[in-house]
């Protein structure tokens, strides 16, 4: 099985836990986390740091997580990068705009924490066929 680096941006602790529990079931993807899209371009530019997938809550923070999706592609070494929203808001507007992004798919809340691997898998395939 293919490792994925997946970076997870979420503004609340209590879905990261939750994430980082449900991603640990699967030893092949190895995920880092930051609390809100400003920390990860920081850290993303100031370490070098190069991810394969990006999972993303919508509503972050001083940027949403579509936006941040558009800033990170555009930095070194992340212009090939899968991306997913995770959210609660999957109306029809929204679906447009992450379309409209670049982002690859959606997973949304509530999710199934025992199938959540599987779901970034099944995204980051067929992303990349």
């Amino acid at each position: 099985m293919e490792t994925i680096k997946l970076l997870f941006v979420e503004d609340e602790a209590d879905i990261r836990l939750i994430v980082r529990k449900a991603v640990e079931l699967d030893p092949g993807i190895i995920m880092t986390t930051f609390d809100s899209g400003v920390e990860a371009l920081d850290a993303i530019e100031t370490d070098g740091l190069i991810f394969d997938f990006a999972l993303l809550n919508l509503r972050l923070p001083y940027m949403s997580g579509i936006e941040f999706f558009e800033r990170v592609r555009l930095l070194p070494g992340m212009d090939n990068i899968i991306g997913a929203l995770i959210t609660a808001s999957v109306r029809d507007a929204e679906v447009a705009a992450y379309k409209r992004s670049g982002l690859h798919g959606y997973i949304s809340k509530p999710f199934d924490p025992v199938s959540l691997s599987k779901q970034i898998r099944s995204i980051y395939n067929m992303a990349r066929v």
